[in-house]
Formats: C-alpha cells, sequence, structure tokens
C-alpha cells in the first residue's frame, strides 16, 4: 500500500511527540507540517524531512498532502477540519474533536458532504486492555447493564502546568478543565464501554487550582433504558486512579488501571432474588482476566487511519464517536455549573449560550 502524505498541523509537545512516534509507520507518513511558530517548522523541516509551512491553508492548497493530522489545541480543531474537508483532504484530528458539540456537528456534516474520512485520536480504544473489556462486554457475560461507574482522578496537574500556557485553564481558549483537557480519553472509554447517557446531574467546581475553569466534576448518570451510573473526575487528588465498572444481572466488570477482574454470577441476579432461600446469596466467582496490551497508541491509530481510508478498513474512531464523548462533557459542564439536569442529546444553542456566558464572566454568576 502506497503510504498515505499526511501534513501535520501543530507542532506543540503533541504535534512533535506525533512526528517521533510515526517515524516507524509503513502504511502512513509524515511529509508536511505547518505552524505559527517559524522555529518549530525550521526545526522540524531539519530534523524530520518535511516541507514546512507558516499555516494549515497554505500546507492544504498545496498538493503536496492527502490527510492532516491536527495537533493544535482544541478550539482550532473544527475551523482547520472544515476547511481541509472542503478540499478534499482527509482528516485525523486529536482530542477532544472541538469545544463544542455543535462545532462537532459542523465537522461530522463537511466530512461526510464532500466524503473525506474523519477520524479521532482515541488512542486507548487501541490498548489491548480496553478492547478485551469490550469484548466481555458485547459478548453478554455482564447480561444487562443496569449501573457503571467511573472514576478518574488520575489526571493530577500543578499549579505550574496550568501557569505554562496562557490558553490553559481558561473559558475563552480552553472551553473548560477536567472535562475538556484531561478526560476526554476518560469520556470517550466511558462511553464506547457502557453506552451513551440520556441525562446527568452533576456538579463542578474549581479545589485546588487558580484557574477560571473547573478542576473537578462529579455526575450522576441516567441511560435510555433506565440504568444509573456515577461519574468523578479531577486534577486535584493524589494518589489518583482510573477506574470503570459495569454491573449486569449476569456479573460484573472492574476496570482498575491496567487490569481487568470479572465476577460471574452462577444464576441470573433476577432468579437470585425471586427464588433464592432467606438470607441466601447469590454464588459466582471473580477471575482475572489476562490481558495482551499489544502494539497500541498514537502511530497504531495513525497507521489504521491510513488504512481507512486507502482501503476502507474500520477507523479506530470515527467523528461521530468524538460528538459522542465532547456531547458528555459539555452536557456535564451545563449540568455542573447551572446545577440543574441535562438531557441528552444536549441542547446545542443552550450550550453555546452558556460558553459565551462563561467567557464573558457572568456565567458562574448565576
Amino acid at each position: 500500500m502506497e503510504p498515505l502524505r499526511i501534513g501535520l498541523v501543530g507542532l506543540g509537545t503533541m504535534g512533535r511527540g506525533h512526528l517521533e512516534k510515526s517515524r516507524d509507520l509503513v502504511d502512513a507518513r509524515i511529509v508536511a507540517v505547518a505552524d505559527i511558530v517559524d522555529r518549530a517548522v525550521a526545526e522540524a523541516k531539519e530534523k524530520y524531512d518535511v516541507v514546512g509551512f507558516g499555516g494549515h491553508q497554505e500546507m492544504i492548497d498545496s498538493g503536496t498532502i492527502e490527510a492532516i493530522l491536527i495537533a493544535t489545541p482544541h478550539p482550532f480543531h473544527a475551523p482547520i477540519a472544515i476547511y481541509a474537508a472542503q478540499r478534499h483532504v482527509h482528516v485525523l484530528v486529536e482530542k477532544p474533536i472541538a469545544v463544542t458539540v455543535a462545532e462537532a456537528d459542523r465537522m461530522v456534516a463537511a466530512a461526510r458532504a464532500s466524503g473525506i474520512t474523519l477520524g479521532v485520536m482515541f488512542q486507548l480504544r487501541t490498548d489491548g486492555l480496553y478492547r478485551r473489556a469490550k469484548e466481555i462486554i458485547e459478548s453478554g457475560a455482564l447480561g444487562d447493564i443496569y449501573r457503571t461507574t467511573l472514576i478518574a482522578s488520575a489526571w493530577y496537574r500543578t499549579q505550574a502546568y496550568y501557569d505554562s500556557g496562557a490558553w490553559r485553564g481558561t473559558w475563552r481558549d480552553e472551553g473548560g478543565g477536567v472535562v475538556m483537557n484531561q478526560a476526554p480519553h476518560s469520556l470517550d472509554m466511558f462511553t464506547w464501554l457502557g453506552g451513551r447517557p440520556s441525562r446527568v446531574v452533576a456538579r463542578a467546581w474549581t479545589r485546588g487550582h487558580r484557574v477560571e475553569v473547573e478542576d473537578t466534576v462529579s455526575s450522576l448518570i441516567e441511560y435510555p433504558n433506565g440504568a444509573t451510573g456515577y461519574l468523578y473526575t479531577t486534577t486535584a487528588e493524589w494518589p489518583g486512579e482510573n477506574r470503570f465498572e459495569f454491573i449486569g444481572t449476569r456479573g460484573k466488570l472492574v476496570i482498575l488501571d491496567d487490569t481487568i477482574r470479572l465476577y460471574r454470577l452462577d444464576r441470573p441476579l433476577g432468579e437470585e432474588i425471586q427464588t433464592g432461600a432467606h438470607w441466601g446469596k447469590p454464588t459466582g466467582a471473580w477471575e482475572d482476566i489476562p490481558v495482551e496490551r499489544g502494539n497500541w497508541g498514537h502511530a497504531e491509530v495513525t497507521r489504521r487511519f491510513a488504512r481507512a481510508v486507502r482501503s476502507g478498513e474500520p477507523l479506530v474512531a470515527q467523528g461521530d464517536d468524538g460528538v459522542a464523548a465532547l456531547e458528555l462533557a459539555n452536557a456535564l459542564l451545563l449540568s455542573g455549573f447551572r446545577r440543574v439536569p441535562v438531557d441528552l442529546p444536549l441542547d446545542r444553542g443552550a450550550y453555546d449560550a452558556f460558553l459565551e456566558e462563561m467567557r464573558a464572566g457572568v456565567g458562574a454568576r448565576r
């Protein structure tokens, strides 16, 4: 397969990481870079033997590339992706897909209108740990899931981290805090494994940092089938953990950091409740699930993106997957700061109005 010619937009920490990780790819090759910082472009040209441009439009219009990888701060994702789609250039975008779900909708619509491939850099989906969890859930081993839990508290950040960039921790540029920058991968796993919620009742606050936006969110979750859940994420806790729980009528699945445990009930819970002896307890057993992590990460997402463009193989995550994770993030912020339940699908206009108020500095006082 002829390597897919990719142009990288954004040469910050993430962009430079993509350059390094993609060096050994066979199916794709970063052949051009674009950034407004001339020195960053010059360094990339010298080190990686790529063509350099001062902006994404110049690079896209040059005819040098077939696809772009967007690694800029997320407020720039939507306009760059839409510009590329309108010129029939395929798009792979870092998380989160955009700042608002309305922007993400426009990105998906532009991709569909032009027939280009739109992928999202959700590399945890390539990790054997989460692929195995997905297999267990889809096999029916848990039965009907009636409760979920996400504890994403391993995203600890210092004040120095937020002070390292003027855009960090601001409504104007970042559009939110932990759910917009650190936790999108956790939110993607939560929706990928447990399904898309239908309502959130959240609380958002700033507990440990001098920033405008939230560093902690807690939420009750409801699902269309009547299932319930709980979500908590923060950058202000130590020690932290990444914990997912999915509990169903046939068992319970727990993902804790790098491990998976599965409890299998001998009989369905409903039967146990209805026919069990007085003071009886269901029987079953825990088992530790062996996992082969495999060759996972950013480069694997890029490789499979290239194969999706070339031969139609499935993407790791498509535009709609980015919308799902972002919609949950937006809903958590709207509910968390307004202190009201928020239904999903999210009212796009209501969220846009909320974000403008927060950017203007009046929303938090309501």
